[in-house]
């Protein structure tokens, strides 16, 4: 069997793409074909086959054939005694996200595993796949090898169908541009519009790769491609074999704290080519694009990635010191104030993420606890123990990456990574490592820092607080979300509830902001809302607030300093 695609755009306003997929050398009575139901690197079902409007199969006399449905996203037909179909169908794309695809008359993202059929059978065929679009557009980029023999004609070859979708596409007319790293070209793609900026973003993305590849002593691509995408609103990146995708409001390039934020996302992303893309999880590949691949490992897969991504930044030189404990105490914070924390382990948030983490709610927080997050904090602690025996978690990292070389086909288990920890920095640490993974116990923050000469300085909060997550909707003051064991939770507000009166007078949203200096701590008021059309009557009592990380002071500057460069 032979496959290959054509991917037309010809109407970009209307937001569609025909495809069409050309299968030659059929000997079987049944062709089966499907569309993915989710993009790996993004752990949750999107049932792409929902934006299918239009499909039909044709014999090369032009006969329609007979094509069922079986199930979503998945297709059956009936190809006895024939030998080439075309099938051709159409896809409404019209979401700017980087697990989605685009069209529009400024551009098209186009993510393979929300518009590129497969067809079963054929996974491990080499795959052409050919793009037609308006002759406005000037600019393809993608990491897919190119075939064309001149600038008309946009032919290029995967060497499966997992590369396929691996290589997202954007055409437009985008301002392009690129670097060479060691020899290797690094292309730029940027869409969008921003404001007048003095970032020098082309030598940033130079110096991330120069500083990653450099840690890695290794570059596993012939060449590298950089698709930004620059909205308001938007921000988030997902990673490639050989390129990423990033998203990014363009009207904070000029803010310090922000651009450091886009930083620490290119070098996220750009370091997942070596960690999920290659070391990975054995879950993670070969990947079944129909169903949940459930794993308990996301914790190495982006937990350790967002460790990497800060501690690089700060390798690079790309951020101070302060401005990288800045970091950690948003984190620690972050950690701090997700109640979650205490139900859900890092294994249990991992293998949950399909429900839990990518379809967040009014109690996520109370209830699970992100992985990136508690994962990036459990990869910082044991860089301290690390650093006890006298090691960096690059040589733990650097581990990884020979396990990976010594058998690319096959991921990895739990227990290997806890032997690499014991073997390299003993059964104490690795059984601490192990706890911090798979228990609800905090991190031991405070005893960690201490070892290298960081102190965590709290204090008391000076006003009370309620709990209470509130949005003005048209005047109606809302409860979006309740912190666990809150006062608001103990009086029993609910998510959803309208905050009408306190002590008969009319709430606004300026007024619950403003409760915490207003009200007495301890005394009771009397809080009407109505919940489900009724009107409901609570006693709220505010209480002192907890008290708050106020800096990570630095006790040993040197020593730090030290660690963080191992």
């Amino acid at each position: 069997m032979k496959v290959s695609y054509r991917v037309e755009i010809s109407h970009p306003e209307h937001h569609i793409v025909s495809v069409f997929l050309h299968i030659t050398e059929l000997n079987q009575d049944k062709c089966e074909i499907f569309l993915p139901s989710w993009s790996p690197g993004s752990y949750l079902m999107r049932e792409y086959s929902r934006h299918l409007r239009m499909i039909k199969v044709t014999n090369p006399q032009g006969v329609r054939l007979s094509i069922t449905q079986e199930k979503k996203g998945q297709w059956s037909i009936q190809s006895k005694n024939e030998s080439r179909l075309e099938i051709e169908y159409e896809m409404y794309l019209h979401e700017l996200t980087v697990r989605t695809s685009h069209i529009d008359p400024s551009h098209a993202y186009l993510h393979g595993p929300s518009y590129l059929i497969g067809v079963k059978g054929s996974e491990g065929l080499s795959l052409p796949i050919e793009f037609r679009f308006p002759p406005s557009w000037s600019k393809i980029s993608t990491s897919l090898k190119s075939l064309g023999a001149n600038r008309e004609s946009f032919l290029y070859i995967s060497e499966n169908y997992d590369e396929l979708l691996d290589c997202p596409v954007e055409i437009g007319c985008h301002e392009t541009d690129g670097f060479i790293v060691n020899g290797k070209e690094h292309f730029l793609a940027f869409y969008g519009e921003t404001y007048p900026h003095k970032q020098d973003l082309k030598n940033d993305f130079k110096k991330i790769v120069e500083a990653v590849s450099k840690e890695m002593k290794s570059m596993p691509y012939d060449h590298y491609l950089f698709i930004t995408h620059f909205a308001p609103g938007i921000y988030g990146g997902l990673e490639h074999l050989n390129s990423t995708t990033l998203q990014f409001d363009a009207k904070k390039l000029n803010v310090r704290k922000d651009y450091l934020q886009f930083l620490c996302l290119i070098c996220h992303e750009y370091f997942h080519l070596w960690n999920v893309k290659r070391i990975r999880p054995i879950e993670l590949g070969p990947f079944d694009y129909q169903n949940e691949n459930y794993t308990t490992m996301l914790w190495l897969a982006e937990g350790l990635t967002s460790f990497v991504d800060e501690w690089f930044i700060y390798r690079a030189g790309l951020c101070t010191l302060e401005e990288y404990l800045e970091m950690q105490k948003s984190n620690f914070e972050n950690y701090l104030n997700t109640p979650g924390r205490k139900f859900h382990s890092l294994e249990e948030s991992s293998f949950n993420a399909w429900i839990k983490l990518y379809r967040p709610d009014e109690n996520s927080r109370n209830s699970s606890i992100s992985y990136y997050l508690k994962g990036g904090l459990v990869f910082f602690i044991l860089h301290i123990y690390f650093s006890e025996k006298q090691l960096s978690l690059m040589s733990f990292i650097e581990a990884l990456w020979e396990r990976f070389k010594s058998d690319p086909t096959k991921g990895l288990i739990k227990n290997e990574i806890y032997d690499i920890v014991e073997k390299m920095a003993g059964p104490e640490v690795a059984e601490d490592f192990s706890w911090m993974v798979e228990s609800t116990r905090d991190i031991p923050f405070e005893k960690a820092c201490e070892k290298i000469g960081l102190e965590l300085k709290w204090q008391e909060a000076s006003t009370l607080w309620h709990g209470i997550n509130a949005e003005n909707e048209n005047g109606r003051v809302m409860v979006k979300s309740i912190v666990l064991d809150s006062p608001s939770y103990k009086a029993g507000v609910n998510a959803g509830d309208e905050l009408i009166f306190l002590n008969q007078l009319r709430v606004s949203k300026e007024d619950v902001d403003q409760w915490p200096v207003r009200l007495l701590e301890n005394e009771s008021y009397q809080l009407i809302v109505a919940r489900l059309g009724a009107k409901v009557e609570l006693n709220l009592r505010l209480e002192k607030a907890p008290k708050i990380l106020k800096e990570l002071s630095i006790k040993n500057r040197e020593k730090i300093e030290q660690v963080l460069k191992m």
